[in-house]
Order: C-alpha cells, then structure tokens, then sequence
C-alpha cells in the first residue's frame, strides 16, 4: 500500500477507497467502533464548545443565540396543535358526526313510519334498522369491490356530448356498442339507492304529518288540496324537511365510505409491516446460506485472500446434508 498522509484524509469514504484498494472489508464492529468514535468526537466538541460560549458570553449574545430557538419552539408548538387538531377532527369527529347523523335520521324516519304503524316500539325499531342499512350497504359495496380488485370508472363533468354517449349506449345504437360491466357490488348499489329514496320519502312524509291527518276524503282530494291550499310556510317547512333529510343521508353515506377506505388502508398498511418484517428475515436467512456456500466452494478451490480479509462469524450450516457444519470466523490464507 502506498504512502498515505494522515492529514489528507477527512472523511470516512477516503479511508473506506484505500481499504478497497488494499482488499481490506471494515466488519460491522469496525463500523461500530467508528460510530462510537464519532459520537464521542461530537459530545466533546459540543462540552467544549458550551464552555467557550458560556465564557465569553454577554447578555446580548445569549439572547441572539436563543431568540432564533425560542422561534423554532413556538413554531413547533403551533404544528404540534395543527397536527393534533387535524387527528381529532378525522379519527374522532367522523365517527362522533355519523353517530348524530344515524340519531337525526332516525329520529326523521321514526315520524314517517308513525303513519302507518301504530306500535311506536316498532316503529323505533324500523327507523333505526333502515338508517342502519343504509350506513352498511355503503360499506358493504365498498368492501366487495376492493376485494374484486374493481376501480370504478373516475367521474366526469357533465355535459351533452356524454349525455348522448349514455343514450346511445342504452338504446344500443350503433356498430361499434359494446356492453358496459357493472361493479361487482351493483346488487348493493341497487338496494341503496332504494334504502335512500325511503329515508327521503319517509323524512318528508314525517314532515307533512300534521297536514296529512287534517285531509279528509278520497287519497287524490286530499293530495290536491294540499298542493293548492298549502300556505307558504307549509312549503318551506316541507321543503327545507326535505333537504335537511337528503343532506343527512348522503353525508353519512360520504362518512361511511370514508370509514371503509380508511379501515382497508389501516390493514394493508399492517399486512405490509409484516409482509416487510418476512422479507428481512427472508433475505437475511438467504444471505446466510449463500455467505456458508461461498467460504465452502473457496475452501475447495484454495482461493487465498488477503490475510486482513475476515468475513464475519457463520452460523451452524450444513453442506449437502451429511452432516458436516462450518463454524467459520473468517477466510485464513
């Protein structure tokens, strides 16, 4: 090896390209000491460096030394704030905004069905399940189509051109139609939509409950009558009942398919740590075998390394299953 000056080498890669040249490997205790050197390095000059600022400092100088600091810290606390502000709303403000959204559908659905069942019980009961579903088939539709791998087709602004495109799909026109698959989880998709046309039309009949049992006569006197003798107030009520009603379903149908989104991430994000942790333990045990093979077939050819050269401790291998174990610290010429 050539003559090396000390004072030229400043950092670790310098020595680590001369001891490639040499043919010498730094082990993981060469490296590990390294590392405690360096440490011990920065500790000192960070205790010397302390004595000397503490020696020659006034008070103006430990204040523009602390100021910039006392910045860092008020920033930090506000991204702290932020960061835990934002956690709460999301992990704890959705579930807490959906339960309320179930109660005042509930309570919604609840005067709808009064009209046409009797026992209140039961009528409480069927409110309750039906704003239910609603929230499961969301998540249900969603569960099936991450399962069956299905992406939805992303939406588009409307206009005419896409508009005549879904006509002429659905009459069939043309020679070059060709049949559109459906989601894996239509069946879901179907009975929701169903599920929210009766929370909507029970919300609103809900409402009208107080002028429906006013009317008297056949069904279609008492409709008209409604629409022709309902005052202002009447509509507004109804009106903004219905709108009330159509802005809780559809949130709570959001919220629901962001809780299954969420929850599919939470797990893949978990099989992935442990299809990871596999991994390591996959290459590491693989490396193992291959490091035992190599020091065996350089063993039969008598291949000499260069006596600075040491390989790492093996662990007990076995070699063409006869029982023969390689305990080996290294390669010796």
């Amino acid at each position: 090896m050539k003559q090396v000056d000390i004072n030229e080498l400043t950092s670790l890669q310098d020595v680590e390209r001369i001891a490639a040249e040499s043919g010498i490997r730094f082990t993981k205790a060469d490296y590990k000491n390294i590392r405690k050197a360096q440490d011990e390095a920065r500790q000192s000059f960070e205790v010397e460096r302390a004595a000397e600022l503490e020696a020659a400092d006034n008070w103006a100088d430990k204040f523009m030394r602390w100021y910039p600091k006392l910045l860092e810290a008020i920033a930090n606390a506000g991204n702290i704030l932020i960061t835990i502000s934002q956690s709460l709303i999301v992990n704890i403000g959705v579930p807490l905004v959906l339960i309320l959204l179930l109660i005042v559908e509930q309570q919604r659905v609840y005067h709808g069905i009064e009209l046409f069942e009797a026992n209140q019980g039961l009528a409480a009961f069927a409110a309750t399940s039906l704003v239910v579903l609603n929230l499961v088939l969301e998540v249900i539709a969603y569960h099936v189509e991450y399962t069956k791998s299905y992406e939805a087709e992303r939406g588009k602004r409307w206009s005419l051109r896409i508009a005549w495109k879904n006509f002429v799909y659905r009459i069939g026109w043309g020679d070059d139609w060709q049949a559109q698959q459906l989601s894996p989880a239509q069946w879901a998709h179907s009975l929701l939509r169903i599920v929210t046309f009766t929370i909507l039309a029970l919300a609103l009949a809900g409402s009208m409950r107080v002028v429906i049992e006013q009317q008297t006569g056949a069904w279609y006197s008492a409709l008209w009558a409604i629409l022709t003798q309902s005052n202002l107030m009447d509509m507004m009520t109804w009106l903004g009942g219905l709108l009330f009603a159509a802005a809780a379903v559809f949130s709570a149908q959001g919220l629901s398919r962001y809780v299954a989104i969420r929850t599919v991430e939470i797990r893949s994000s978990m099989v992935v740590s442990n299809n990871d942790d596999l991994q390591e333990t996959s290459d590491q045990a693989a490396a193992t075998a291959a490091y035992a093979i190599l020091v065996s077939k350089m063993e039969k050819q008598g291949v000499t390394v260069h006596e600075n050269f040491t390989l790492a401790p093996l662990p007990t291998y076995s070699m063409n299953g006869n029982g023969s174990n390689h305990h080996n610290n290294g390669l010796h010429t």
